[in-house]
């Protein structure tokens, strides 16, 4: 089985269409596991295109908005903070929320654009499940994996802590290749990726010296960069659906069968 890591989303352009994880550790990727795993049955993803729509879909679906302005921090129309560390205290089920983030948001729509039909949302809380998911569904319809990073700067500049977090998913993904008597075979950007998070000591190093955990602190939320850094704490699979109309992505518990 291949696996190729995808620096930004716009590089996961490979025919036939892959099996794409899709990482914004820090932070929107772990904000939907946490939401998902806290009880909220459905996570709307909106871009900025149709951010001005919010109050409408917010009415429409009865759901909760969790949304940051440009600089991170809690947006003014929002119910909740995109803050993992802080939604992990919260009991929300049965309630769906829509999420607008300034990166992860926008790379699941770009991901789209590349044509990518099957998407999971990976971190490293739920790193070894999504990728069992990952090359159980790849081994299914014969296709290769891709890592996709959301990148920083709306979706421009790679990072340090997406990389990292792909390299760390990377592993899991050959683990579970090589226990089913398979041969995992890296292309050439994930072996950048690999050898790129080797100069660190763990995950959590490339993190803490990440621009995203740098912008994470000055807006006053350190605790993030430790909850986006904690390993297979999560069962949990998300998984996007794409749709005509508005929501047009939503992501839902991965379902068995």
């Amino acid at each position: 089985m291949d696996f190729e890591v995808c620096f930004l989303p716009r590089e996961a352009t490979r025919q036939p269409s892959p099996v794409a994880v899709l990482i914004d550790v820090i932070r929107a990727s772990t904000t939907i596991v946490t939401l998902l795993d806290r009880g909220s049955p459905e996570v709307v993803l909106v871009g900025q295109r149709d951010r001005p729509r919010l109050g409408e879909l917010r009415a429409r679906l009865g759901a909760l908005v969790c949304a940051e302005d440009a600089s991170g921090l809690k947006a003014a129309d929002a119910d909740l903070s995109p803050s993992p560390s802080v939604l992990h205290d919260l009991d929300l089920k049965g309630r769906r929320v829509i999420l607008a983030t300034t990166n992860g948001t926008l790379a699941a729509e770009l991901v789209r654009e590349c044509g990518v039909e099957h998407v999971l949302i990976g971190c490293m809380r739920n790193g070894a499940a999504v990728m069992r998911s990952a090359v159980a569904l790849a081994s299914r319809l014969d296709r290769s994996i891709s890592l996709v990073c959301a990148g920083r700067e709306q979706c421009l500049i790679p990072a340090l802590d997406d990389a990292s977090c792909a390299a760390a998913l990377l592993r899991h993904g050959e683990e579970v290749v090589r226990a089913g008597g398979a041969i995992a075979t890296l292309r050439e950007s994930a072996r950048i990726a690999r050898n790129a998070a080797s100069v660190f000591v763990g995950t959590r190093e490339a993190f803490d010296q990440s621009m995203s955990a740098a912008v994470i602190r000055r807006i006053g939320a350190p605790e993030d960069v430790g909850y986006c850094a904690e390993e297979d704490v999560s069962e949990l699979v998300p998984v996007l659906s794409f749709r005509t109309g508005i929501p047009a992505i939503v992501v839902r518990k991965e379902t068995k069968g």
